[in-house]
């Protein structure tokens, strides 16, 4: 019963390590496809335009003399901003010094809170000046607090941008997937049943996944120079490595036959297909956790035999010593 058990823990992680590694696939290529189509800078400038800019007011000019700031316009290659031509990121430090500086102009060098504070009041009518009064009357005349609601105003806006930003990955990442599993012929039915009989492909998905579960925590834990969430897909543990990649070539790809099948093939094709895509669809940090936990039940499963029958069974087979007892 163990080793019936055993054989079907290590066939979970084997289809857990596959959903994860054509999950990281899909997320290069959301990237890449990112990257070319500019989505999160085209997400930034809506979200700051919405911000700083004001369709009530189309004389005000603070937008536009955002984007003429030094901090902002270094980010950028000349010339009108755009879209395209926009920075993907920008700190909530700098977008709040920029907008402080803006208001206190043409004030130079250090400012005070009144001297803010009496900047946005000059500011025009509109929904800029609305906001940096509502944000100072909470700061207590205190200029770092000032800029922190500042940072916090950019934060709340970024955080809806995020919302945006992953509606509209997430079509993607559909698309993606589908057209990944089809063109792999990623049949989870398929992959289900080659991982179940051969044993040895099973052992060698194990082992691959042992592998980037255990050098995987090590790097998330000790690398304090990485800059992404251990939750963000562009984290460097998620990135594929050639060994790993070449064990999916057994499991995937197409025959010659496979046009030719049957009715009831095809049915189950579709089925295993669908199942990929939706799993691949949970993205490479839902795998990799999954991967973590059942990883560590495998373990756990395994210590007891060693530490304790183990000793139990050394214990009763050890022969008593010459002249005991007498």
């Amino acid at each position: 019963m163990g080793l019936f058990n055993s054989a079907i823990l290590d066939w979970a992680i084997g289809i857990v390590f596959v959903y994860l590694l054509l999950a990281i696939i899909c997320t290069n290529i959301n990237e890449w496809i990112a990257g070319i189509a500019s989505l999160r800078a085209k997400t930034l400038f809506k979200a700051i335009t919405q911000l700083l800019d004001d369709p009530k007011n189309p004389t005000a000019t603070f937008l536009a003399e955002f984007y003429k700031h030094p901090l902002i316009a270094g980010m950028m290659p000349p010339g009108e901003p755009s879209p395209k031509t926009h920075p993907s990121y920008l700190s909530a430090r700098t977008f709040a010094t920029v907008v402080m500086d803006l208001a206190t102009n043409p004030l130079k060098g250090t400012i005070t809170f009144a001297d803010l504070e009496a900047g946005a009041k000059k500011l025009s009518e509109g929904d800029v000046k609305t906001a940096l009064l509502a944000l100072l009357q909470n700061a207590d005349n205190d200029l770092t607090r000032a800029q922190k609601n500042i940072e916090n105003w950019f934060d709340d806006s970024m955080e809806r941008a995020s919302g945006w930003y992953k509606r509209s990955a997430q079509v993607v990442t559909i698309v993606v997937a589908s057209l990944l599993t089809i063109g792999t012929n990623a049949d989870t039915v398929r992959i289900g049943h080659l991982l179940w009989t051969n044993s040895t492909l099973r052992a060698t998905l194990v082992e691959k996944a042992k592998n980037r579960s255990t050098t995987g925590q090590e790097a998330s834990s000790r690398d304090t120079t990485i800059s992404y969430h251990k939750d963000d897909p562009l984290h460097p543990i998620y990135q594929p490595k050639e060994d790993e990649l070449s064990t999916l070539k057994p499991l995937l790809g197409w025959q010659s036959t496979d046009l030719s099948a049957d009715w009831k093939t095809w049915a189950s094709r579709v089925l295993g297909w669908f199942l990929s895509i939706t799993a691949i669809s949970l993205g490479a940090p839902f795998w990799f956790d999954l991967l973590n936990k059942v990883m560590r039940l495998r373990n756990t499963g395994q210590k007891p035999e060693k530490a304790d029958e183990q000793s139990t069974r050394t214990t009763r087979q050890k022969p008593s010593p010459a002249g005991a007892g007498g």
